[in-house]
């Protein structure tokens, strides 16, 4: 199955909006989480909302389950990978079979909320 994240934006930014897809295993190297949140502004910017569908196997080895140390005032510490992801909307797709029904349930759910906004 595949559950839904929206970290941000409201309904108001969705008029007029482009819808893109992109379909990954998700995972980034920490090195390029900067460029990638410019490549996202600069998306919206545009008028173009990026849902990225991460397709994985889930279980412990979920993006949501992985853990990468980072460092606070010269100090190690464990967070969440998924924490400060460059992407704040996108899905978890475990099995590639349920894409079509994915992509239409998505789809259905933003024309509903583009046209709640008309």
């Amino acid at each position: 199955g595949g559950g839904a994240n929206a970290n941000g934006g409201g309904g108001e930014e969705l008029r007029g909006r482009k819808l893109c897809f992109l379909i990954s295993d998700g995972r980034i190297e920490r090195d390029s989480r900067e460029r990638l949140r410019k490549l996202n502004r600069d998306m919206t910017e545009k008028g173009i909302l990026l849902v990225v569908i991460i397709v994985e196997k889930g279980g412990k080895e979920s993006i949501v389950n992985v853990k990468e140390v980072g460092f606070v005032d010269g100090k190690p510490k464990m967070k969440a990978f998924i924490e400060g992801y460059p992407f704040p909307f996108y899905l978890l797709l475990s099995d590639m079979k349920a894409l079509p029904d994915v992509l239409g349930d998505s789809l259905k759910q933003w024309f509903e909320m583009v046209g709640r906004l008309n």
